[in-house]
């Protein structure tokens, strides 16, 4: 598991939806001493899937879900 708590995650992660949020309206937005624009966004989505992801693992118990739906192999 992670060494963050699940609160202290779920308040990361909602932090940084905000931020998208703000900065996909046009608006910048400031965490800390750092303000955001437009052109952070990259960071902003990293942020928001790291967090999400610590947010997941404590949900589901520390298993991951599976990317595949299910697999058929075609003879060709």
């Amino acid at each position: 598991m992670p060494r963050i708590s699940y609160e202290e995650a779920q308040a990361k992660y909602l932090m940084w939806n905000e931020a998208e949020d703000a900065i996909a309206t046009g608006s910048s937005y400031s965490i800390a001493d750092r303000s955001l624009t437009r052109a952070d966004m990259d960071t902003v989505l990293m942020m928001k899937r790291k967090y999400g992801r610590i947010v997941d693992a404590y949900e589901n118990g520390g298993k991951r879900r599976s990317r595949t739906a299910g697999f058929y192999p075609v003879d060709r």
